[in-house]
């Protein structure tokens, strides 16, 4: 997969999935031409880690939470 393909499977912009790259979020090779070739599995795991957080937080957010008068 490549950059492109990655931004679009994730919904995030070029630079953010270079950023990921950069930080070792995920992981790619790169080529000689400069591109990159992202390993899938990284991507796929990076996606359900996002997600399961995205769960965690939702599911954490009760009236409870919310300051009074809202």
């Amino acid at each position: 997969m490549n950059i492109n393909e990655a931004a679009k499977y994730l919904f995030l912009s070029l630079p953010n999935v270079r950023r990921l790259l950069e930080r070792g979020d995920i992981t790619g090779t790169l080529t000689e031409q400069g591109g990159y070739v992202i390993d899938d599995a990284s991507v796929e795991k990076y996606a359900k880690e996002r997600k399961s957080a995205a769960r965690g937080y939702f599911d954490s957010q009760t009236e409870d939470n919310d300051p009074l008068g809202l």
